[in-house]
């Protein structure tokens, strides 16, 4: 093999994903050689270290070097906190019912969705915005995935005898019926469907799209016999006769999120988390394990557990190419693995004292293969069976942090990042900027690799994981600390009363009312 040209062993190297590149390297002096000299397999490695994909029109058409320059461009923004553009949205855009992701921000109010697209620093357009008209009074909820151009929108139907709420499927772009979709609206919490009446709804509606899925949760819904439940109910929305299930909880669940196209967790507020797979489609989804969050100190009791979601994420808003250019190069965060991030709230007893509020994070595939974990010690999962106690998984798989009472309790997260804001001086003057911006990276190849790169010019520092066995009130037993993470902390300060982020990108929502980009627009440095 070493024998044939190097320009036709890199052509066959190319083939390899970036673990075969390293282990290739290891092989012989030659292998090493061709794959360090080469860009393109460099750059290769060097995605798979920051767990990034590029998204861009023209992608192939950049050289390699040029590609991994913008890579390296882009984790540098993100430690050093540096942003390049930064732009005001009107304050009409600040409605009750929102959603941000690929790089949009949408807001419902006054009879219409608002939308701007967030430029990218390779971009030379300016803001771009459009609305859609929509009835404000019937209105519960909006999301969209502008890498499908969906965008969907839950209002209450005329007639509520038969169903609850119509879920419209609509063109991001143009607001008619999306020309994928199967049908223009799909029917929720349909009596036909579900089996029984459905009263009354407190409207407590989360909706996600998952690929060619879409789920909408509908909590402290009221049926027939008096009693409240929770439904969740799944649509294949680009067939008409392809896979839907409708799923009861009466167990009082606080949320449900999707982690893959066909896993999901359900937390339930008494404290645990459970695993739901699609393995069989012509089955409902099955329960494969279910995991116990901490154990708690007399007088204590969860009260709410629920994942902080951003929309979900897609690519660049796919606009006119010959009005609006694409950014050359972008990245996103690879699919492959992720930062699931669970927010809890724990109360104590009467006149006990103030509420607890903490979020942990674990990785997705740490979630994942605890399924594995969860059959080989109890064998088949049950609703009211076995449970996998705290101690067997969260100690070596999550890292813990405390929410003090001044600080807001939930931070946005994209891919392995977080971002939350720390006040600096709890005592500061309401008329000045007082909070700082945390950024948290999770990446386990950046937490191994730290001190083996060269991090001149970066603020911040790495916070090694270790398996704590501190046991602090609220909790019986040690939560842990297990995942190393690199922490930056911003040199400015903010007046922000909410955030949310994507790939590079994070929203202020201001004090005063006004929304501002920050930081990183592509993360092209001036």
């Amino acid at each position: 093999l070493v024998q044939l040209p190097p320009e036709l062993l890199c052509h066959v190297l190319v083939f390899l994903d970036a673990y075969d590149l390293v282990r290739v390297r290891k092989i012989c002096k030659v292998l090493k050689e061709i794959v360090d000299n080469s860009e393109i397999l460099q750059y290769t490695i060097d995605l798979s270290y920051f767990q990034m994909i590029p998204v861009g029109s023209s992608e192939t058409d950049v050289p390699p070097a040029t590609r991994r320059k913008r890579l390296r461009l882009h984790d540098d923004a993100w430690q050093r906190v540096e942003y390049k553009l930064k732009f005001t949205l009107p304050s009409s855009m600040l409605g009750q019912i929102y959603a941000f992701g690929g790089g949009i921000y949408g807001s419902a109010e006054e009879n219409c969705i608002r939308f701007a697209r967030l430029p990218a620093a390779s971009d030379s357009c300016d803001l771009y915005q459009w609305s859609h008209p929509v009835d404000i009074t019937t209105l519960v909820d909006v999301t969209f995935c502008a890498a499908q151009d969906l965008l969907i929108v839950v209002a209450r139907p005329p007639d509520l005898q038969n169903h609850v709420y119509d879920v419209h499927l609509r063109s991001l772009t143009t607001n008619d019926t999306h020309p994928h979709a199967a049908q223009p609206f799909l029917k929720a919490l349909d009596k036909d469907n579900i089996g029984r009446q459905i009263l009354g709804s407190m409207d407590r509606v989360k909706v996600q799209i998952i690929g060619d899925y879409i789920s909408i949760l509908c909590r402290d819904v009221l049926g027939n016999t008096g009693s409240f439940l929770d439904c969740l109910q799944l649509w294949d929305w680009k067939s008409e006769k392809g896979y839907q299930f409708v799923h009861l909880f009466d167990c009082g669940i606080s949320d449900c999120s999707f982690i893959t196209e066909d896993k999901f967790l359900v937390f339930v507020a008494s404290g645990t988390m459970e695993i739901y797979s699609i393995a069989d489609k012509s089955k409902p989804p099955q329960c494969t394990a279910i995991l116990s969050l901490p154990s708690l100190m007399d007088g204590f009791s969860y009260t709410d557990i629920f994942t902080n979601d951003n929309p979900t994420p897609g690519s660049m808003f796919p606009y006119s190419q010959k009005s609006y250019q694409q950014p050359s190069c972008s990245f996103h965060p690879t699919t492959d693995d992720q930062l699931i991030a669970i927010l809890v709230a724990i109360t104590p007893g009467v006149n006990a004292g103030v509420s607890f509020f903490c979020r942990f994070v674990a990785l997705r595939s740490s979630i994942l293969e605890l399924e594995g974990l969860f059959a080989r010690t109890y064998g088949q999962s049950s609703l009211n069976g076995a449970r996998l106690p705290w101690s067997m998984w969260g100690p070596q798989h999550a890292a813990w942090f405390q929410v003090r009472q001044s600080e807001y309790w939930q931070p946005s997260h994209h891919g392995f990042r977080t971002v939350e804001f720390v006040n600096e001086n709890p005592y500061h003057s309401s008329n000045e900027p007082h909070q700082l911006l945390c950024i948290r990276d999770f990446n386990p190849h950046i937490a191994w690799n730290y001190s083996a790169v060269d991090n001149s010019g970066c603020r911040g520092q790495i916070v090694r994981g270790e398996v704590d066995r501190t046991v602090s009130c609220p909790f019986k037993e040690p939560l842990g600390s297990a995942l190393t993470y690199r922490e930056v902390l911003s040199e400015g300060l903010f007046d922000v009363a909410e955030m949310l982020m994507d790939d590079s990108r994070i929203l202020l929502v201001k004090v005063s009312h006004n929304l501002h980009r920050f930081p990183l627009a592509d993360n092209e440095l001036l």
